[in-house]
């Protein structure tokens, strides 16, 4: 998935965010505010990097849920004097970014974001969503929750997450249902997310991902591995959710992919256990000394290595877990 733009170029709003649920939502908080804004989904950090340093007409660009790895240091840095850049996360790094920074662990990035711009109360509801798929239990998860009803708000998270990973390029999908949530909806009163989220359903995706991770998965003390990514290509779109799933039903306290593309391979860590080691820390340390770039926060990470470095790099996670 690269980026795409949704909008005419002249706008001088821009959102550059990912494109999972966390992201969905931001942009639908966004909308709700700047309901003609230019939205650009990316697949990395780097990848926003290049998304910003395309940007030479927008007066005002929000990096959501973006780390600060070096090539969005240095984009940064290269903006026009009159742009204004705001960086939107929730994940901490020690690298420093030229730019409002707007960083609260413990709670999505749509989360921070909401209670930056305020927007229509009734987007509470989705941050709740969002702070549910990023494993955040929030105060205002549990007082959504206590609003609508645990299940309904577990439900419209599965509907939501399911749904953009019919088709992980459809970018088009995601800014139409952003649009759409940004008037206060649920996901499932959205017609073409709910019919994606059957789709998947009725083809049994969820299951069929769960029973591939189970078959591939190797254990290594407390690590659950899948590292065979280039013979298993695909998870019909779950990825690391499928695995995080898995691992934790074999008591394992923490989820590792390595998925290796040619000379680099990208990596995902998890901490599912309730004593988790930093794993942006880590992952952004390591990197630095044997990688490309990564990070993320403390139980929830990833990054790009070289394919060489990829027992180095499950050997330095072992010496820190064990």
């Amino acid at each position: 998935m690269e980026s795409h733009c949704f909008s005419r170029d002249h706008r001088d709003k821009h959102i550059i965010t990912r494109g999972n649920v966390d992201g969905i939502v931001s942009t639908a908080i966004f909308l709700n505010v700047h309901p003609d804004a230019k939205v650009t989904f990316v697949t990395s950090p780097s990848a926003g990097a290049r998304a910003l340093s395309l940007d030479g007409r927008s007066e005002d660009i929000y990096l959501v849920d973006l780390a600060p790895v070096p090539d969005l240091v240095e984009a940064v840095r290269s903006i026009r004097s009159d742009q204004t850049l705001t960086l939107v996360d929730h994940h901490p790094s020690s690298l420093s970014i030229e730019c409002r920074t707007l960083v609260k662990e413990g709670v999505s990035a749509a989360n921070v974001l909401f209670h930056h711009l305020h927007p229509d109360e009734r987007l509470r509801k989705l941050v709740a969503v969002a702070d549910l798929v990023e494993y955040m239990r929030t105060p205002l998860l549990d007082r959504q929750m206590r609003r609508y009803g645990r299940e309904r708000v577990t439900h419209e998270s599965m509907v939501l997450d399911f749904s953009w990973r019919l088709v992980i390029d459809d970018d088009r999908f995601r800014y139409y249902a952003a649009k759409q949530l940004s008037r206060g909806l649920w996901p499932s009163q959205v017609d073409s997310v709910k019919r994606r989220y059957i789709q998947v359903v009725n083809e049994k995706r969820w299951p069929r991902a769960l029973a591939k991770v189970d078959r591939a998965l190797k254990l290594r003390g407390p690590l659950g591995i899948m590292d065979e990514m280039n013979r298993n290509r695909t998870l019909y779109g779950f990825g690391t959710r499928a695995l995080v799933e898995v691992a934790q039903r074999r008591g394992c306290e923490y989820a590792v992919m390595i998925n290796p593309r040619g000379r680099y391979s990208s990596v995902s860590v998890r901490g599912i256990g309730s004593n988790s080691i930093d794993l942006g820390r880590f992952v952004e340390q390591f990197t630095i000394e044997n990688g490309v770039d990564g990070g993320g926060h403390p139980q929830s990470a990833g990054g790009r290595i070289p394919t060489q470095s990829n027992n180095l790099f499950l050997d330095h996670l072992m010496e820190r877990v064990v």
